[in-house]
């Protein structure tokens, strides 16, 4: 196990860069009040769908982003059970759908301040599991570029961009060795 750069490398990257998918969709997708549909009387019936205030693939983000970085630590783990990974997996999504929802329903936040919240929560639990300052100074820099200084497409490539420096000072880092890891 000596010799071993940080894990937190990946999650990290994985981020930045679904961050940078989701600018990139929003970008190019054309915004349209909704879905026309004509009805058997041949008048115009307009559903809208998104509503909820998020910027598009937000939650779709959050939720890949959970599962690579539970993926990658269960293949860098030693042999674990497959239940166990699909356990975890699946808890965990749960567990983000439903802080998502009373994010909506109790305390009213815009579906952009949601996502925000939790990517930095995910972030604050893997600063703890892996016990690293590093990933806790990307969680607070990362909350400040993505609530409180920028709002939609700004906040994502700034938020993106902590994210992408924090992997890549992660991948810089010396190895530890085998005397620093006890």
């Amino acid at each position: 196990m000596g010799n071993e750069r940080p894990r937190y490398w990946f999650p990290l990257a994985l981020l930045g860069f679904a961050q940078l998918v989701v600018v990139a969709l929003a970008v190019g997708a054309r915004r349209s009040e909704g879905w026309v549909g004509y009805s058997p009387n041949n008048t115009i019936v307009n559903i809208t769908v998104s509503g909820v205030g998020r910027n598009d693939n937000w939650l779709s983000a959050v939720l890949a982003v959970y599962l690579g970085t539970v993926l990658f630590y269960a293949f860098r783990a030693k042999p674990v059970r497959w239940w166990k990974v699909a356990a975890i997996a699946l808890g965990g999504l749960v567990a983000i759908v439903l802080a998502d929802l009373v994010g909506y329903w109790e305390l009213e936040m815009d579906g952009d301040t949601r996502s925000a919240v939790l990517l930095t929560l995910g972030l604050l639990l893997l600063a703890w599991l892996d016990r690293s300052v590093l990933v806790l100074v990307v969680a607070a820099v990362f909350v400040l570029c993505a609530v409180v200084l920028a709002q939609g497409q700004l906040a994502l490539v700034l938020s993106s961009l902590v994210a992408l420096a924090g992997a890549f000072t992660a991948l810089l880092s010396r190895p530890k060795t085998a005397a620093e890891e006890t």
